[in-house]
């Protein structure tokens, strides 16, 4: 496991060092990693949700998929306008 690590470690100092947009991308996945890992922390030492009632639960789980939704929509918008800034860019060549 500590091997792993080192190597990894390694490996992402030797990206950050390489090309920019690899740079961009790994602190975009590392800040992301570390996003996940402190909801987990904090939600397994707050217990979170063991108060609710099923009601509350259910209400809850609603939310939940109602910001997935709205966020697979950004990333679908997102990436149609890439794609179309990438279409425009070749037609101007």
């Amino acid at each position: 496991m500590l091997k792993t690590i080192i190597i990894a470690a390694v490996v992402g100092i030797a990206v950050l060092i390489g090309l920019r947009r690899s740079r961009e991308w790994l602190l975009e996945e590392v800040k992301a990693l570390t996003d996940l890992l402190l909801l987990r922390l904090l939600r397994w030492t707050a217990q979170f949700g063991s108060e609710l009632t099923p009601d509350g639960a259910a209400e809850q789980e609603m939310w939940r998929d109602l910001r997935i939704r709205d966020l697979q929509g950004l990333a679908q918008r997102s990436k149609q306008k890439q794609e179309h800034r990438a279409a425009k860019e070749a037609q101007g060549r």
